[in-house]
């Protein structure tokens, strides 16, 4: 009893002191939940698609409001899946974009795109072998192009990637958000 009657006599004493602590608490909480559920997203990469420059377990932040570009690399959540396994990939082309690989070498438009994050993988293959099989997307989908509000996302370890080769172009709405850094593991940490 006398416990509570300390606690009752410290906290009238104590009110706006308490009150104030309890509002930062309160602050600092809903702070944390918009900034990793509003303005940016945790997410978490899986598997060996996207190595060497992602590894399973990496821990990456996602802008859902960032406009998205060849090159990026996103968070999706694929087609046919139910939401809760969501994948890391590059984009490789956008919406009405023409794509195409010929000899280890992707084209977008007719035109070569440089794809340097593919080199670690190239350079470790045998003579004659290709990392990305050739594939056009009016052979794998019957597409002349990516539809609108679309993109073509591929791994950058092409051997073992599921992504656009394999499901298709991902709708814009399936696609959380661009992300912006890996924050774990912290010696691997990198702002894109």
């Amino acid at each position: 009893m006398q416990i509570w009657s300390n606690l009752k006599h410290f906290f009238q004493k104590n009110h706006f002191g308490f009150t104030l602590f309890l509002g930062v608490i309160v602050v600092v909480a809903l702070f944390t939940y918009l900034l990793f559920n509003v303005v940016w997203i945790n997410g978490t990469v899986h598997g060996r698609s996207m190595q060497p420059n992602f590894y399973a377990h990496d821990r990456v932040l996602v802008s859902p409001n960032a406009p998205i570009h060849r090159g990026d690399i996103v968070l999706l959540d694929p087609p046919g899946s139910s939401g809760n396994k969501l994948f890391v990939k590059r984009v490789i082309a956008g919406p009405h974009d023409q794509i195409r690989s010929n000899d280890d070498t992707t084209y977008i438009n007719n035109h070569p795109i440089s794809e340097p994050y593919l080199d670690p993988y190239k350079t470790k293959l045998p003579p004659n072998q290709l990392l990305t099989k050739n594939f056009t997307l009016k052979k794998l989908f019957g597409l002349k192009k990516v539809p609108a509000q679309s993109y073509f996302v591929m791994g950058d370890n092409r051997r073992q990637s599921a992504d656009s080769r394999y499901f298709g172009p991902v709708k814009k709405s399936r696609i959380i958000g661009v992300v912006k850094v890996r924050y774990w593991p912290l010696n691997r940490i990198t702002f894109y």
